[in-house]
């Protein structure tokens, strides 16, 4: 399955996709919408409502830095 047919818009705003990220310092990975930072985890429904937001991955303290702490990835393989 190509990276463009695994697209989908956010359901929470619909203003961007929602992108694979993962945190630098650990390798986690999630969903997140950069236009409303709505997240969904590998294991959430990314058709429904988006299960926290970015601000709620990072202690309060990191927030602030929350977009120098992840980078966008490449979609897992979902073959199987």
């Amino acid at each position: 399955m190509s990276h463009e047919s695994q697209r989908l818009a956010c359901p929470a705003c619909g203003q961007d996709w929602q992108i694979w990220y993962r945190v630098r310092s650990d390798g986690w990975s999630f969903l997140l919408c950069a236009e409303c930072e709505s997240v969904w985890l590998p294991e959430d429904d990314r058709h429904g409502p988006a299960s926290r937001y970015l601000d709620s991955l990072f202690p309060s303290g990191q927030m602030y830095d929350a977009w120098n702490l992840i980078e966008p990835i490449d979609p897992p393989d979902q073959s199987g």
